[in-house]
Order: structure tokens, then sequence, then C-alpha cells
């Protein structure tokens, strides 16, 4: 029994701290001691602070970042491209064409030159010449590159765009990736992780270069390259 009018008791003084807490005029600091939100009613009900202090949720966004020259920006480089192109290509030309020789000469000695006789006849020939050339060609490309960078700023123009530009290289053993980049971005376009999307930047320019065992196993040698850009046929 004196167990069951303890507890009892506990929650009565719970209660009445609580209804006395509810009575503060206005939210505090703490948010674990926050009144519930509530908008003004009807009735007349006073509103007390501000959007951030009716939500336990509001966080004040930090000041935006004061770039400088030489500071170092992030850019996250996610380019995909696709292409297709088909093509025929069907020409197709004939002619006719007739030659006779009406007049020759022939020398008389070592000073003279002379008509020479035709007995048989005027020379002739005739022919008929046919060319047709038909091609039909195909073509289906599919591009990526994505990989993440660090770019520095080196010059900040007169309208706050900045102008980056970046480089890596990555060696593992006898293979080397090298990436070179270079773009122009706005400020607000910079989230606050430092970070800026490759879509986002203009005058884009990227630069990937291979070297390696990877890289002559699936190159082209001289001879071919010779080869494809004479174009024989």
């Amino acid at each position: 029994m004196k167990t069951f009018l303890t507890f009892v008791t506990s929650i009565a003084l719970t209660l009445v701290a609580s209804m006395a807490f509810g009575q503060q005029s206005g939210p505090v600091s703490s948010l674990s001691q926050r009144n519930i939100p509530q908008l003004p009613g009807a009735d007349g009900t006073p509103y007390y602070g501000s959007t951030k202090d009716l939500n336990w949720f509001y966080r004040e966004l930090p000041p935006p970042r004061k770039v400088q020259v030489h500071d170092l920006i992030h850019i996250r480089v996610d380019e995909r491209s696709q292409t297709f192109s088909d093509g025929e290509f069907n020409t197709r030309k004939s002619g006719q064409y007739t030659a006779i020789l009406k007049d020759w000469l022939k020398l008389d000695g070592i000073d003279g030159v002379t008509p020479a006789p035709q007995p048989n006849g005027d020379p002739s020939i005739a022919g008929t010449l046919t060319n047709r050339l038909q091609s039909q060609a195909e073509m289906e490309t599919n591009e990526s590159l994505k990989f993440t960078i660090a770019s520095e700023v080196q010059e900040i123009l007169p309208n706050g765009t900045l102008k980056l530009e970046a480089s890596k290289t990555i060696q593992v053993n006898d293979e080397v990736w090298v990436y070179h980049l270079r773009g122009i971005c706005r400020t607000e376009d910079i989230n606050p992780n430092n970070t800026v999307l490759s879509e986002q930047l203009a005058e884009l320019s990227i630069t990937k270069e291979e070297k390696g065992a990877i890289r002559n196993a699936y190159s082209r040698g001289w001879l071919l390259q010779l080869w494809d850009s004479v174009h024989w046929f």
C-alpha cells in the first residue's frame, strides 16, 4: 500500500510540474525544453518568436563563403555521351565515247613532214564507261567519364565567376592516368561541401591521357593509322 501511494504521488508531482512548465511565456533556447509550436488562434493567442523558434528542426544556413585566388574547389565530373549515325551513299556514272583519227603524218626524209595516207579509212575507237560506287556505314558510340578532382582558383573575373584549373596524375606500377580540367563556374554553384558539378562549368575542357601496357594493348600501330588515314578504298 505504501509503495502504491508513493507511485501516485510521483505521478501527481510530475503532472503539476509539466503544467507549470507549459505556462512559460515564449520558447527557450534548449531544444528539449521548448514549448510545442503553436500558431495564433482565433481567440487572439499571442505569437511568440519567429520561424526558427516555432520549428524544432530549423537550422540557420552558414554564411556564404568568400572565395579567393588559389583556393581549392572539388569538381565532380560525371559526363556521358551517346552518338548514333547511319549513312548510305550510292552513285553511278555512265558514259559513251567515240574517237576517230582523221589525219596522220609521216616523215619525208630529214627536213620534211607530209600527210600519211590511210588506205583503210580513218582509224576509230568506240567504248562505254560505267562507274558505280556504293557505300553504307553505321556507327554507335557510348562514352562515360566519372571522377572527382581538386581544382585551384586561377582567377576571379570582374563579374564574380571563377576560372578553375585542375591536374591529376595516378600511377599504378607501369600504368599512368593523367587528367587535366579547365572551366569557369559561378560562386553560387559551389555546394556547402565545397563541391561543384562538371555540368555547371562553362568552357569546360577535359583531357585524359593513358600510358602503359593496357593502353598499348588496344591502341593502333603507326602502320594501321597511316593505312586508315589514306583511305585506299
